[in-house]
């Protein structure tokens, strides 16, 4: 019996090119010569579709209607639907997204025959103990902040699983965030589902000390409140990677681009330094009336 093809899953809007090189660079970096599908909204230059189909990726050009966060998982699941339903999915945010190991890797994390078909990696806190989660709760969701105010908060940056269980998974997400006041609904919808009866037994939680998926901005926060937990990844400002805690690689860093000097060396790292740099002075001295910039750097309001 062969082995189900590894296939990796994003989306853009309002991204440049020096934005999202790190995420396809550091895919192809690890050998993965795999299909790579990227849905491309309205708010995207020919200069990046061009570059991503030179990297051999498939683009999807779709319609905008909200914010990618949550309007992506509208695109993802008829894009899913299509796909052989035991193929292996990788999903990710793009814009702050590096690939550290060959993707295949992390299908052990899955465990079909327990009937886990899906993963998510937790941000090492409850929502009662994140400023920035617990907002997003009250804003986007308020009638769920009783029940949600003491459950872990999993990230929705990165989320693996079969096709037809990303499917199923994407297709609730969009039906519950969709009519949510904020971009941020996509994170806090996936919570409440990963708790629904439907749901939950479907998943295997990782916890931060797994490594496999490190977000680096509560890791950075959690310690600057004094979490001084062992077991955790770490940056390597040296080489510009994360590690586990055993000395192995992270699979997958997200939201490196939170830390200034992070950013840098990874953007060094993946020869987009350069192009970085002329990025953010583009960005800097932009005409007033051109401020319709996507950064995910402020909580719902």
């Amino acid at each position: 019996m062969s082995t189900p093809e590894t296939i990796v899953l994003g989306a853009i809007n309002h991204h440049e090119w020096p934005v999202v090189a790190p995420w396809i660079r550091s895919l192809r970096g690890t050998g993965f010569k795999g299909r790579v599908i990227l849905v491309a909204y309205e708010d995207i230059s020919a200069d990046v579709i061009t570059k991503m189909e030179q990297e051999g990726v498939d683009v999807r050009r779709a319609k905008m209607e909200i914010s990618v966060n949550r309007g992506r998982f509208k695109d993802f699941e008829a894009i899913l639907r299509e796909l052989p339903q035991d193929a292996f999915v990788v999903t990710t945010d793009v814009r702050d997204v590096v690939f550290q190991t060959h993707p295949e890797g992390m299908r052990k994390l899955l465990d079909a025959a327990e009937g886990k078909e899906l993963a998510v990696s937790s941000e090492g806190w409850c929502y009662r103990e994140s400023d920035w989660n617990l907002r997003t709760l009250k804003t986007v969701f308020p009638a769920h902040e009783a029940r949600m105010l003491n459950e872990e908060v999993y990230c929705s940056g990165v989320i693996i699983g079969t096709a037809g269980a990303m499917a199923d998974l994407s297709a609730r997400i969009w039906e519950l965030s969709r009519e949510a006041p904020s971009f941020n609904g996509d994170q806090v919808a996936l919570n409440i589902i990963m708790r629904e009866k439907a749901f939950e037994g479907r998943f295997r939680r990782l916890n931060v000390t797994d490594g496999s998926i490190f977000h680096a901005r509560p890791t950075g926060l959690r310690r600057s409140l004094g979490d001084k937990a062992e077991g955790q990844p770490v940056f390597s400002m040296a080489t510009g990677e994360a590690f586990k805690a055993n000395g192995g690689k992270v699979d997958v860093l997200h939201q490196y681009t939170e830390n200034k000097w992070e950013r840098l060396r990874v953007l060094m790292r993946y020869n987009s330094l350069w192009i970085g740099i002329w990025y953010r002075l583009t960005q800097r001295f932009r005409a007033a009336e051109n401020d319709n910039v996507y950064w995910k750097t402020k909580p719902a309001t």
